[in-house]
C-alpha cells in the first residue's frame, strides 16, 4: 500500500485501527497500532488545565446584542464595576501610603507655675510665741529649748517648692458626648497626652546669690529617658535623688495630678512613668526670681531656619523634609533646572545670594540645606517665687502651640485598610458571586455558539455543511501534528486542500488498495467481535489478541 492510501486511512503504518467518526467540535483520538487510543500531549495538557481552572472570563459574546438587546445593560455594569474597582484600588493605595505620612493636628499645651512656702518667718511667728509662753518657767529650760531648736533647724529650716506643670486642652470642635469620654479618659489616664511626654528636656535656672548659694543647686535640669521598656507599675518619680534618673540637680521632683500616682505607659516605652508635672524644693526665705526653659519634643524632629532661608520658603519651623520639599517647589515653580543637565540646579539671584554658589547639583540639597537649620527655639518662662504667701499662684497660664500625631485618623484608616482585605467574609461572597456570573456567562457563549450554528445550517445547509467539514479537517490537522501532505509529524498524514479539490486523485492505483485495506480492517474487526461474543458465551478466557487494540488486522 502507498503512503498516498496510508494517508487517507490516517491510521499508522503497519495496519492500525480505522479512526473513528468525529463529532461536531470534538477532537478524535488517534489509534495508535496495536495499542489503546493515543492522546497528543498538547490535547492532554489543555483538558487537564480545564479541569483545574475556574472559568473567569465574564463577557457576553458581542452576537448576544442583536439578539437579546437587553445585554446592554450587563456591558453598562461592567464598565461601571472596572471603574469602581479602580476607585477602591486607588483609595486604598492612598490610605496605605497616608499611613507611613501620620495626619497632625495642632493643641495647646497649657502651662500652669505656681509656688507654696513652709517654714517661713509669718508662719513660725505664732508658733514660736505660744511655745515661749509655755516655757517661761526657768531660763533653764529656755537655754535647753534654744538649744534643741538649734540642733533641729536644718528640719524646720524655711523652704519654699516651686511647681510647673502642664495639661493637653481639648479642642473646641469636639461634641459635648465626646469631650465627656475624653474627659473621663483623661482622669483614668487612658490614652491621655501628658506633659513629661510632651517635652524632651526642661532646665530651670534659679537666680540666687551665688555668694550665699555657691553649690550646683541653683541650675536643675531633666531629659527625658531614652526609650527601651514600659513600666509595669508607676511609683514617685524623683529626679535626682536615689531611685530617680534622668536629672542633674537634687530636688525635682514628679508631680502627679490626683490622689492616686498610678500612670499610664507614655507615649514612648521608657523606664520611668510619664508625669503631670514637676516640682522643685529649695531652702530660703528670700523671693526669688526663676527661669524655666522648656524644649518641646517634635516626632518626627523640626528645625528652625535661618532668617535668609526662612523668608525665601516662607517657612519659619518645619522638618528636613518638609524645608526640601519646600525647596524643590520653589526650583521646580521657577524653572531653575539645567535644561542641559538635569542634575544641576541654576540658582537664581536669591539662591545664589543665599548658597554663594551658581549652580548646585541635585544630589547636594539635603546636605546644603542642613547648613541652613539649627534647633528649635526652646520656650522661656520666667516666674517670681514669693515667700510672704504660703501658697502663690501666676496669675497668668502659657498657651504652647503642638503638633501631635491624630490618632482617630489612624484609627480609622486602620479599620478601612482591614475592610479592604480579601480574607473577609464580604470579599469571599463576592469571589463566589463571580464565578457564577463566570459560568452563567460561559453558558451564555456555548448556547450563543449553537444557536449560530443552527441558524447558519437552517440558511444554507451546503455552504455550512462544506464550511463545517473543512474547519473539521483543520482541526483534525492541528491535533494530529500535521497541516498539508508530506509535513507530517505524529501517528497521521493529512491532505492538502489543493488535493481534495482535483478529482483525478482520486483515480489512482492506491484507491483500490486503500479499499481493499479498509474492508480487511473491517472485516477483522467483525472477526474478532463475533470471536469475544463465542468466547464470552462458553466462559472461557478472551485472548489478548480479541481485546480491542492487543491484536492487529490481518
Amino acid at each position: 500500500m502507498s503512503k498516498r492510501s496510508a494517508a487517507h486511512l490516517g491510521g499508522g503504518g503497519g495496519g492500525g485501527m480505522a479512526p473513528q467518526q468525529q463529532q461536531a467540535g470534538v477532537p478524535v483520538p488517534v489509534m495508535g497500532a496495536g495499542g489503546p487510543p493515543v492522546m497528543p500531549p498538547e490535547l492532554a495538557d489543555v483538558l487537564r488545565a480545564a479541569k483545574r481552572s475556574r472559568p473567569t472570563d465574564r463577557s457576553l459574546p458581542a452576537t448576544l446584542r442583536k439578539s437579546v438587546p437587553e445585554s446592554a445593560f450587563y456591558y453598562d455594569l461592567q464598565l461601571l464595576e472596572r471603574k469602581l474597582d479602580w476607585t477602591i484600588a486607588r483609595k486604598r493605595a492612598e490610605i496605605a501610603d497616608s499611613i507611613t505620612k501620620p495626619a497632625r493636628i495642632k493643641r495647646t499645651l497649657r502651662i500652669f507655675i505656681s509656688n507654696t512656702c513652709a517654714n517661713q518667718p509669718f508662719q513660725t511667728a505664732g508658733s514660736k510665741s505660744q511655745s515661749g509662753a509655755d516655757g517661761a518657767d526657768g531660763a533653764g529650760s529656755s537655754t535647753a529649748g534654744a538649744d534643741g531648736a538649734g540642733s533641729s533647724a536644718p528640719v524646720d529650716a524655711p523652704s519654699w517648692t516651686l511647681r510647673v506643670q502642664g495639661r493637653l486642652l481639648e479642642p473646641a470642635y469636639r461634641s459635648r458626648a465626646n469631650a465627656a469620654l475624653m474627659t473621663q479618659a483623661t482622669g483614668s489616664r487612658i490614652g491621655a497626652y501628658r506633659f513629661s511626654n510632651l517635652i524632651s528636656s526642661m532646665t530651670v535656672e534659679i537666680q540666687r546669690d551665688q555668694s550665699l548659694h555657691p553649690d550646683s543647686s541653683n541650675v536643675v535640669e531633666w531629659h527625658r529617658p531614652i526609650p527601651q521598656s514600659a513600666p509595669h507599675a508607676s511609683t514617685a518619680l524623683t529626679i535626682g535623688q536615689p531611685g530617680g534618673s534622668g536629672g542633674t540637680g537634687p530636688g525635682l521632683q514628679g508631680a502627679a495630678s490626683g490622689p492616686s500616682l498610678t500612670t499610664e505607659p507614655p507615649l514612648l516605652a521608657t523606664t520611668e512613668p510619664s508625669l503631670d508635672g514637676f516640682e522643685i524644693r529649695r531652702l530660703g526665705s528670700q523671693p526669688v526670681k526663676v527661669r524655666i526653659v522648656l524644649y518641646l519634643a517634635h516626632t518626627p524632629e523640626q528645625y528652625s531656619l535661618v532668617p535668609e532661608l526662612a523668608d525665601l520658603l516662607d517657612i519659619r519651623q518645619a522638618t528636613r523634609a518638609d524645608v526640601i520639599s519646600a525647596l524643590w517647589a520653589y526650583i521646580r515653580d521657577r524653572r531653575l533646572l539645567d535644561e542641559k543637565d538635569r542634575r544641576k540646579i541654576r540658582c537664581d539671584a536669591k539662591l545664589a545670594a543665599l548658597f554663594k554658589v551658581e549652580t548646585i547639583a541635585f544630589h547636594h540639597v539635603p546636605e546644603v540645606v542642613n547648613r541652613f537649620l539649627s534647633p528649635v527655639h526652646p520656650v522661656v518662662l520666667e516666674y517670681y517665687v514669693r515667700t510672704d504667701k504660703a501658697e502663690h499662684k501666676s496669675p497668668v497660664a502659657y498657651d504652647v502651640e503642638v503638633e501631635l500625631e491624630d490618632q482617630n485618623v489612624r484609627a480609622r484608616q486602620h479599620e478601612v485598610l482591614r475592610k479592604f482585605d480579601h480574607s473577609t467574609d464580604l470579599s469571599k461572597q463576592i469571589l463566589d458571586l463571580d464565578d457564577e456570573i463566570a459560568q452563567a456567562a460561559g453558558s451564555l457563549q456555548s448556547h450563543s455558539a449553537t444557536a449560530a450554528f443552527l441558524a447558519s445550517f437552517a440558511r444554507d445547509p451546503q455552504v455550512h455543511l462544506r464550511t463545517w467539514l473543512a474547519s473539521q479537517a483543520r482541526d483534525l490537522d492541528a491535533i494530529i501534528g500535521a497541516t498539508a501532505l508530506g509535513g507530517a509529524s505524529g501517528a497521521g498524514v493529512g491532505i492538502g486542500k489543493e488535493e481534495l479539490r482535483r478529482s483525478e486523485n482520486f483515480r489512482g492505483a492506491w484507491v483500490d488498495e486503500a479499499v481493499i485495506v479498509h474492508e480487511g480492517q473491517r472485516l477483522a474487526e467483525r472477526l474478532q467481535e463475533l470471536q469475544r461474543v463465542e468466547a464470552r458465551a462458553a466462559g472461557a478466557p478472551i485472548p489478548s489478541a480479541m481485546v480491542p487494540g492487543h491484536g492487529a488486522a490481518r
